[in-house]
């Protein structure tokens, strides 16, 4: 989500039907997460195309599950402490049904990101039942 007054050099989607401003959160959440990036690039890699977008898969949780991930995505968006991005890793990870040794494989391919980042995600998955 870019905020009004904001420019970009990114191609960037947006959205063509109308979603809630909790459901937007939620697709910001999934969509920033390393479970999605690392199915995009196992697709085409770093490059999105409107048609990776499109065949990305898309656990829709409802009620409680959909909540969380949107609420944790507002956290991160307002720059609150670093638990609230690991938590929302291991979130995603959950909901997309990874195990512990599946969400560990995900993470060793982020080499660029800080070891500690990656650690609190799986601290994060452990404590959520991953």
């Amino acid at each position: 989500m870019i905020p009004a007054r904001v420019v970009t050099t990114h191609t960037i989607f947006c959205l063509r039907e109308a979603l809630d401003a909790e459901r937007q959160w939620f697709l910001c959440g999934v969509f920033n997460s390393f479970v999605a990036n690392y199915c995009v690039r196992l697709r085409r890699g770093t490059h999105v195309p409107a048609v990776v977008i499109q065949q990305l898969p898309m656990p829709l949780p409802q009620g409680a599950g959909l909540a969380r991930i949107a609420g944790l995505a507002r956290a991160v968006a307002a720059e609150s402490p670093p638990a609230a991005a690991a938590e929302l890793q291991a979130e995603v990870a959950r909901l997309y049904g990874l195990t512990r040794d599946e969400f560990a494989h995900v993470l060793s391919t982020f080499p660029l990101i800080d070891a500690a980042e990656r650690e609190a995600a799986m601290r994060s998955a452990h404590g959520s039942g991953i």
